[in-house]
């Protein structure tokens, strides 16, 4: 009886009358459920978890696109007469000097809850290309032949003398070239750039020549766009250029006629003004003047003009007073030794710069998108309620089996009456006058008639008497 009622009282109770082996199959039945009992606190708490997720907000969102660009004015230091607005050229000078890898961070995007997504759509945009000319150096000399036998007065060239590097003086040098009213380039082509230096990005004071050309063009450009967490993030999935070359060396350079780019997949044509390209060319053809970088003692000593810059530049595995001809070279120049595939990287800065402010400017149109916001919700995670749900189904079947037990038995409930203690301290005449038959009620009734108090006298042996 003892090890019965420690049982009922706690998990210890149980696990002795477990391994006892005097519980019977429904004694340790119960004291099982007792001890799995522990298990419903924990499993309860795992139900429910609070979280969000991402949920479509009634709050607009919009992106901007450039149909097209005409942005440009009459200038008469221009050489052609044309000469770029203040905020294309401010495009072009962060794209170049910010070094922040994110030109298009100052892209005006209406975006209120800080995370949306829009569909891909096309604008009109500034493609950067670059292509190595490596294989197509040449080695020239100054007079023609080789100086001292070694050549050191010799320098590499690539073909028609359209960019050069000077051996004695030079270890980067670029040169730019922009298109004529013949034709010979692409009508699209905004400029190019021909780079060349003498040393490689890893290994320092080692001869390894190498070319590169790099090339602004108008394009249509596919964009992928979304914000997340208030960061514009935008990824060129597709890009189309017009590759027709036109000759208007006979005059046709009036600025009403555009240059004309369709969408292969949209049909759609977006139109850069001629004036806008002649300004960039203008201008271009002295902020991009060619220049180089040396460092011998003849370039150091030499005069120091506008634009010109004498610094003791440490980057990669460059270092030592350079001479630099224009701030442009020692922005590809350091482009170059800083990071992999620095001048293209610096290329598409410049381009995607420049794009933000055509989508920035009178010709551009929005592009709606979905505004998503956080909403937090109740997860009800069904598995864990299983363990509690089982130790209650299992507590009632025991409970009934309880009941059905002591309903066979006959047995009196007197567990919860102190009773039965009492009886049990009555003297024997006592014990007469009450009775062994009857239910607890009619013990209780009689009970109330009866007064008794505690003999503790040494024969009574600590009775109740009446």
């Amino acid at each position: 009886m003892e090890v019965y009622d420690e049982a009922s009282r706690g998990t210890y109770g149980a696990i002795k009358l477990l391994f006892s082996f005097r519980g019977g199959v429904l004694g340790s039945f119960g004291a099982l459920l007792a001890i799995t009992a522990l298990a419903i606190g924990p499993f309860a708490q795992q139900i429910a978890s609070y979280r969000s997720h991402m949920v479509q907000s009634d709050v607009g969102a919009s992106i901007p696109r450039a149909m097209n660009y005409t942005g440009y004015l009459p200038g008469l230091s221009s050489s052609n007469g044309f000469v770029p607005i203040l905020p294309r050229k401010s495009a072009v000078y962060s794209g170049l000097f910010a070094e922040n890898n994110n030109p298009s961070a100052s892209l005006n995007v209406t975006c209120a809850t800080g995370n949306c997504t829009f569909e891909p759509f096309e604008t009109l945009a500034v493609c950067s290309t670059c292509v190595d000319m490596t294989q197509y150096m040449t080695r020239y000399c100054q007079d023609g032949t080789p100086s001292d036998g070694n050549m050191t007065e010799c320098g590499w060239q690539l073909p028609d003398g359209a960019a050069y590097l000077n051996k004695s003086s030079d270890v980067f040098s670029m040169t730019s070239s922009f298109p004529s009213s013949y034709g010979d380039m692409p009508y699209a082509t905004i400029m190019k750039l021909t780079f060349m230096g003498t040393e490689s990005q890893t290994t320092p004071d080692v001869l390894n020549p190498w070319a590169l050309q790099c090339g602004l063009a108008a394009c249509i450009q596919t964009l992928s766009s979304s914000v997340i967490n208030g960061y514009l993030s935008e990824n060129i999935t597709a890009s189309t250029t017009n590759g027709i070359i036109v000759d208007i060396s006979g005059g046709n350079t009036d600025s009403n006629i555009p240059i004309s780019l369709t969408s292969p997949t949209t049909n759609t044509t977006f139109t850069l003004a001629m004036g806008a390209k002649l300004a960039l060319e203008s201008w271009f053809s002295d902020l991009f003047r060619n220049g180089s970088a040396a460092r011998n003692a003849q370039a150091l000593n030499q005069s120091i003009t506008d634009g010109n810059v004498i610094v003791n530049l440490t980057v990669g595995v460059s270092s030592g007073e350079t001479f630099f001809d224009t701030d442009i070279v020692t922005a590809f120049y350091w482009n170059y030794y800083e990071y992999p595939s620095g001048i293209p990287l610096l290329m598409e800065d410049l381009a995607v710069s420049m794009t933000v402010a055509m989508r920035s400017f009178a010709g551009a149109v929005p592009h709606a998108g979905l505004a998503m916001s956080y909403e937090s919700f109740v997860q009800v995670r069904w598995a864990f309620i299983t363990v509690p749900v089982v130790i209650v189904v299992l507590t009632a079947i025991f409970l009934a089996a309880a009941v059905w037990r002591s309903e066979q038995s006959r047995t009196k409930l007197w567990k919860s009456s102190a009773l039965a203690m009492l009886f049990h301290g009555l003297d024997a005449d006592t014990r007469a006058r009450i009775g062994s038959e009857g239910s607890l009620g009619e013990k209780k009734r009689r009970a109330r008639d009866v007064r008794v108090q505690l003999d503790e006298g040494s024969e009574a042996g600590s009775l109740l008497r009446v």
